[in-house]
């Protein structure tokens, strides 16, 4: 069964990274490579017409931001997997700070995704959620226990 997969977190809590080595088989839909939401929107219908896994590698922080991918994939009998990445600020700021050109954020933008961020939840239509944190450099996943 193909899945859309949605990565939740705010800048610098390591998304990227973790579709590199852990989802790269899987199509990327992100902004910061496709520029525009025209782009992602047709890449995101490409992948359901064919029935591709693709990932979406976005900061996704509200509900409202991950509902038009979760109704898209539902509507195309996808199951949909949530990924939320630990979002501490100060962490993910100073991850950041190690990026370089348009990859570093100003910390700003990092703070106001933070201030934005609302816990994915079952409700939304996901069909598995899952929360990473990053221990000793390592990815470690969990599944997700509401709180």
């Amino acid at each position: 069964m193909a899945k859309a997969i949605i990565l939740i977190g705010i800048q610098g809590s390591g998304k990227s990274t973790f579709y590199r080595e852990r989802l790269s088989e899987y199509v990327h839909v992100n902004l910061d490579t496709l520029h525009t939401r025209n782009k992602e929107r047709l890449l995101i219908e490409e992948c359901l017409e064919n029935g591709q896994t693709f990932v979406v590698d976005n900061t996704n922080p509200t509900k409202a931001d991950r509902e038009k991918y979760i109704s898209a994939a539902k509507e195309k009998k996808y199951q949909i997997e949530g990924y939320f990445l630990q979002s501490i600020l100060a962490d993910c700021i100073e991850r950041n700070k190690g990026r370089s050109g348009k990859a570093c954020v100003p910390d700003k933008a990092i703070v106001c995704t933070s201030n934005r961020l609302e816990m994915p939840s079952y409700q939304e239509g996901f069909d598995k959620l899952y929360f990473v944190k990053i221990e000793h450099g390592e990815f470690v996943v969990e599944e997700w226990k509401a709180l």
